[in-house]
Formats: structure tokens, sequence, C-alpha cells
């Protein structure tokens, strides 16, 4: 079994949790066998004091 790996960026309004539930759900609409996740690095986009956009870099591991 080889493992391969890609990185992405998850995105969302409602926090960490969905920006990294975000970049999976974009991941599985091109690549199968989803086995992992990693998350490299959150940020956030900020607007007038508050946290607007949450993003999370992940690396997604899958099987080919």
């Amino acid at each position: 079994m080889h493992i391969k790996v890609m990185e992405m960026v998850g995105e969302s309004p409602d926090g960490w949790r969905s920006a990294v539930q975000s970049a999976v759900s974009e991941a599985s609409k091109t690549v199968n066998n989803i086995v992992g996740v990693e998350v490299v690095n959150f940020t956030a986009n900020v607007e007038n004091g508050r946290v607007v956009e949450y993003k999370a870099n992940v690396k997604i591991a899958h099987t080919s």
C-alpha cells in the first residue's frame, strides 16, 4: 500500500475544526481513501478586531 500526501488550506467562518473539515471535504471530491490528516498551521483573518475567517493548513494522507 502506498500513501500519498497532498497539502491544502481549508477555510470556514465557524472555527478551525470546520476549516479542517472543509479541506477534507474538498479533497474527498477528487481523492479516494483518505486515511488521515495532519494540521500544519492555524491562521485567521481579522476585521475590526474580530476573527471573521478561520484557516487551517493541512496535509491529507490517502492511499493510491
